[in-house]
């Protein structure tokens, strides 16, 4: 069996962006080591951050730059914002039988405080997003709200002058990808989405043995996402006392008074009243998320469409249900969707109430790429072989080649030193750049979509709108 081996360690970050910076993207190099910034215009200045939205998924971004600040990287947390003051303690929590103690350090003021701010200014330390836009010394944002604001906070960041690092899904509609993309081409920003995945050179290696035809014509691609905890999918997130009408402001969290493209972001009020569970669980309200469709297809979606060479879809069907989660949530529990482009098809399945896995694939004429832990397979496969292959996987199937690919240690540093890095340099080409955060949006949109309404949509690539599928469909593509 051959076999390309690189040797598998915990990556050093300076390493990691000399090596895999070009082959990522197909450009230049995208990663400089630290002694080297001072030799690129204007790199040697700091990139002072201001973070919009301060819940789970922010506290990693806030520890990960005071990390890096405090090694002297040219980065420093400048501002905070987030609805809710917040809570700070320590809490014991039982799950499985197992109780474990845990601290909980999320909202505003916490925030603040780690980022060594002071509460009283209302310039850094605020509830309105807009007043760190407006601060001169905040030089990019970083978006880790609730999936309903992404688009209107980075239209507003890219017309302030600022560089974007957004959480993933990058928008919530399709017309809102449009509106985003087109923004940040016209005033010239930096955006990485935040498809921590793609910082492991694994799914470059993977486009480049695509390319190659190592797999022969590739027309089939599919994942899988599954969990399972019996407190139910995004239940988990802790609800404290301190989260009340008088410490969130509930009608700004909602975004109903602000739109995008004529779309408002969210419900009134009057349609979703305040409750503690809405707003530390808001995974869980169809106004507000699109459960799996977003929460967890997004990133193997991304992962699939740049090691695929995909963007756009043509068709996007899907289906699925709630079945057994029916504590009072508005998404489903499980989720499937399939997505036609011209020249392949690509499968994401899914549900919060199962953890048996699925193989993430590339399927080719000639043979299965196979990602693995460290790496990809390759299974051979044969248009002559009389369908040779078994039907069940009783065990894994031979690989025809195996490739050991280096990861790095910690994937969401590794984005943000590639973000950083091209923040400096103005180079818009990021690991995971708007046009590929973009294409994962829009199937994701179209996918929840889809499931809403009970019938296939269409991308028009001309209007760049999506359209119901129209009679006669698969007979209008096969020319």
């Amino acid at each position: 069996m051959p076999e390309s081996r690189v040797e598998h360690k915990p990556v050093d970050r300076r390493k990691f962006l000399r090596a895999t910076g070009a082959a990522a993207l197909g450009v230049g190099a995208l990663g400089l080591p630290a002694r080297s910034y001072a030799a690129v215009a204007g790199a040697n200045a700091r990139v002072r951050v201001g973070f919009l939205g301060c819940g789970a998924r922010a506290q990693a971004h806030i520890h990960l730059v005071t990390k890096l600040a405090g090694e002297g990287r040219p980065v420093a947390a400048a501002a905070v914002c987030d609805v809710w003051d917040g809570h700070d303690d320590e809490y014991e929590q039982a799950h499985g039988g197992t109780t474990v103690r845990r601290r909980y350090c999320q909202g505003l003021y916490p925030s603040a405080k780690k980022c060594g701010l002071d509460p009283a200014d209302r310039a850094h330390v605020t509830k309105d997003y807009r007043r760190v836009l407006d601060a001169a010394d905040v030089d990019a944002v970083c978006i880790a709200t609730p999936d309903h604001w992404h688009a209107r906070m980075t239209l507003d960041a890219a017309a302030a002058g600022k560089d974007v690092f957004c959480e993933t899904p990058l928008t919530r509609t399709a017309a809102e990808a449009v509106a985003v993309t087109d923004a940040l081409t016209r005033y010239g920003r930096v955006l990485a989405v935040g498809t921590a995945a793609l910082a492991d050179p694994v799914w470059a290696a993977a486009r480049d043995a695509v390319r190659a035809g190592r797999l022969g014509r590739v027309s089939h691609l599919s994942a899988g996402v599954y969990r399972n905890d019996s407190r139910g999918a995004w239940r988990f997130y802790r609800i404290t006392p301190t989260m009340t009408p008088k410490t969130v402001d509930w009608p700004l969290f909602l975004g109903h008074g602000f739109d995008v493209t004529g779309e408002r972001l969210g419900p009134t009020p009057a349609e979703l009243p305040f409750s503690p569970a809405a707003f530390a669980q808001w995974r869980c309200e169809g106004a507000l998320s699109a459960g799996p469709f977003t929460d967890l297809f997004v990133t193997p979606l991304t992962r699939l469409l740049f090691a695929g060479g995909l963007r756009l879809p043509a068709r996007v069907t899907a289906a699925g249900g709630l079945f057994h989660e029916r504590d009072g949530r508005s998404v489903p529990d499980v989720g499937t969707l399939a997505v036609d482009f011209d020249a392949a098809h690509l499968l994401l399945t899914g549900t919060t109430t199962s953890a048996y896995p699925q193989e993430e694939v590339i399927r080719g004429s000639h043979g299965t790429l196979k990602f693995v832990k460290g790496g990809y397979q390759i299974v051979a496969d044969s248009p002559h072989g009389n369908a040779g292959l078994p039907a069940r996987l009783e065990t894994s199937l031979p690989a025809r080649e195996s490739v050991a690919v280096e990861s790095p240690r910690n994937e969401t540093e590794a984005l943000w030193l590639n973000f950083l890095d091209c923040v400096g340099r103005r180079d818009t080409a990021t690991l995971c750049p708007p046009d590929l955060g973009a294409a994962a949006a829009i199937v994701a949109a179209m996918a929840w979509r889809s499931f809403q309404e009970g019938r296939a949509l269409a991308w028009n690539p001309e209007a760049r709108t999506v359209e119901p599928v129209a009679a006669g469909w698969f007979a209008a593509t096969r020319g």
